[in-house]
């Protein structure tokens, strides 16, 4: 439909071009149809509510043109996003995509602040003997230690703090503690074990907010604004951030980050520590998370064909030193979910 034809008698260019849709209904267009996974739309229910907005009584056609116009412009957008979506993925056909695999996983990476890097052999590196052998000019250099999907890594700091960072994650450390705090910088996840030094307290920083401690284990998510956690196993830890006040966790809380503040709640900290020990430990977790959380770990693209078993909850455990297959051979084991692996996915049926 073309609103700037000659249709419309007794109308000029500038009168048709109203009835286009505002700026801002332009914006509320693209929000809705751009967004990444959007489910199936029933059409008779979305045109039935459609056609009752654009026919009231005594309604002028100023606002059918709009409405028409703004459904003109919410087709084309939506046609496009689907031919997006479609030459993006050409590798399956059809289902709702909850995490994509990434290229070149690499190795577990040690990075000096010259841009020096090595490649970390094991599974586990200490700087704590390094304390007093470090160098007074290089006593506050700072380190980077990043981890691919599928690997952790067990980090003992100068100070003697552990840390162990799991995958898809990094850690920016001073090659020994010089100051009035002990500060780190990490992404990702991973679990601390604070040495107390109340002199000295320990910050760790993410892009979202930062968790002070004197002395004390607790783990940090921070992958993403959306999932950014706080639990404390011991201790007491004082999370904050910007233009937001301080919120105090006692053990078996967990801290969410929202950008208004923190939403606390009780939460059972065994999970956590069997994360730690080497386990996928989930209870009562929905099949949504747990998927998310292979498909991160075994660096695969997870899709879910039935949308509706993404709700559907769980108690698994399996160790991470396991093979993909034998994990989630164990999890169709409880004839709850029918998943399926390729070479390319991890598909659930």
């Amino acid at each position: 439909m073309n609103l700037n034809d000659n249709n419309h008698p007794g109308m000029n260019e500038e009168q048709q071009t109203d009835f286009l849709p505002t700026e801002e209904e332009q914006r509320a267009i693209r929000d809705a149809f751009l967004l990444q996974h959007h489910p199936v739309p029933d059409i008779d229910r979305e045109w039935e509510a459609l056609n009752q907005q654009i026919n009231p009584p005594a309604e002028t056609h100023h606002h059918l043109w709009r409405w028409c116009a703004a459904l003109a412009v919410a087709a084309s957008v939506a046609l496009l996003v689907l031919m997006t979506t479609n030459n993006h993925h050409p590798h399956h056909t059809g289902g709702l995509e909850v995490i994509a695999s990434v290229e070149n996983v690499g190795d577990v990476m040690l990075t000096s602040d010259d841009g020096t890097e090595q490649v970390v052999k094991g599974t586990s590196v200490s700087f704590a003997k390094k304390q007093d052998a470090a160098d007074a000019a290089d006593a506050g250099s700072l380190m980077t230690m990043s981890t691919p999907r599928g690997h952790d890594c067990e980090i003992t700091l100068a100070d003697g703090t552990k840390v162990w960072l799991y995958g898809e994650s990094s850690i920016e450390f001073p090659r020994k503690f010089v100051g009035k705090e002990r500060r780190v910088r990490m992404k990702g996840e991973a679990y601390f074990d604070v040495v107390k030094d109340a002199s000295h307290p320990f910050v760790v920083e993410n892009d979202y907010f930062s968790t002070t401690v004197l002395g004390t284990s607790f783990s940090v998510r921070a992958y993403s604004e959306k999932d950014a956690t706080v639990t404390l196993v011991e201790g007491k830890v004082r999370m904050s951030g910007k233009n937001m006040s301080q919120q105090t966790l006692r053990p078996g809380q967990q801290a969410r980050y929202h950008a208004e503040g923190f939403s606390v709640s009780e939460v059972d900290t065994y999970p956590v520590v069997q994360r730690k020990d080497g386990y996928f430990y989930f209870d009562n977790e929905t099949l949504l998370q747990i998927m998310m959380e292979l498909g991160r770990w075994y660096n695969k693209t997870v899709v879910f064909v039935n949308e509706k078993s993404m709700n559907e909850r769980f108690h698994f455990v399996a160790e991470r030193k396991q093979t993909l297959e034998e994990v989630i051979e164990a999890l169709n084991d409880m004839d709850k979910v029918n998943v399926m692996v390729t070479d390319n996915e991890i598909t659930v049926h």
